[in-house]
C-alpha cells in the first residue's frame, strides 16, 4: 500500500457511529459563543475539509464571486501540496464575508487560531449543544469531515455522486470515499425489507 494511501486508511471512520446528523451538527456550530468560533465550525461541516487544510486557506484562495475554495489537498506524499476546487453555497459566502469584516480579516491565511484551540472550540461547543460524545469518542473537529460525508452520501450514494465527493475531499483512493457508501441506508433499506418479506412470507 501506498504512503498516500496508508494515511487515508488511518482517517477512515472506524466507529460507525462516529457522525453527527445534519441537525445535530448545526446544534454544535450554533453553541459557539463568537462568529469567528461559528465560521470555523461552519466551514467544517461545508466543506468536509480537514482542519489542517482549513488552516492553511488564504483569503486570496477564495473565489467569492464563483463560490469556490481553492484547498490544499493534504495526506498525499508531495513536497507541493496539491490544491483542489472546493464548492459552497451563498450562505457559507455569507459568513466567510461577516467573519472577514467584523475581525478585519483582508488578506493572508482566514483562520488565525492553532488546531489545539479549535478542537477546544469544538469540544466547549459540543458541550453546549448537548453533543459531547460522537459515537464512542469525545466530539472533535474530524466529526464534521465524517458527518459531510454521510449526509453527501445520504442525499445520492451513486457512482457519480461518490467520485464528485471524491474530488470535494481530496481522497488518492476512490476506496476510501467509496467506505461512506454503507451508509447511504434509505437505499438499502427498502431492498432489505422487500427481500425479507418475500423470503420470510408464510409459504403457501
Amino acid at each position: 500500500m501506498s504512503g498516500g494511501r496508508a494515511q487515508e486508511s488511518q482517517e477512515t471512520m472506524t466507529d460507525l457511529r462516529g457522525y453527527m446528523s445534519p441537525k445535530d451538527a448545526m446544534k454544535v456550530i450554533h453553541a459557539t459563543k463568537s462568529l469567528r468560533d461559528k465560521a470555523i465550525l461552519w466551514l467544517l461541516f461545508a466543506t468536509g475539509a480537514r482542519l489542517g487544510e482549513l488552516l492553511l486557506l488564504h483569503v486570496e484562495d477564495i473565489d467569492f464571486e464563483n463560490k469556490i475554495l481553492y484547498m490544499v489537498t493534504l495526506k498525499r506524499k508531495r513536497k507541493n501540496a496539491p490544491k483542489r476546487m472546493v464548492h459552497v453555497d451563498n450562505s457559507t459566502i455569507k459568513i466567510i464575508l461577516e467573519y472577514m469584516s467584523t475581525y478585519d480579516i483582508k488578506n493572508d491565511v482566514l483562520i488565525r487560531l492553532s488546531a489545539r484551540r479549535i478542537r477546544e472550540i469544538v469540544l466547549e461547543a459540543g458541550i453546549r449543544a448537548g453533543v459531547p460524545r460522537v459515537g464512542s469518542k469525545g466530539i472533535h473537529p474530524h466529526h464534521f469531515r465524517h458527518s459531510h460525508c454521510v449526509a453527501w452520501v445520504r442525499r445520492d450514494g451513486s457512482l457519480e455522486n461518490l467520485k464528485k465527493l471524491q474530488k470535494r475531499l481530496g481522497h488518492a483512493s476512490f476506496n476510501t470515499t467509496a467506505y461512506y457508501l454503507q451508509f447511504s441506508y434509505e437505499d438499502q433499506k427498502l431492498e432489505v425489507e422487500s427481500m425479507l418479506s418475500e423470503m420470510l412470507s408464510p409459504t403457501q
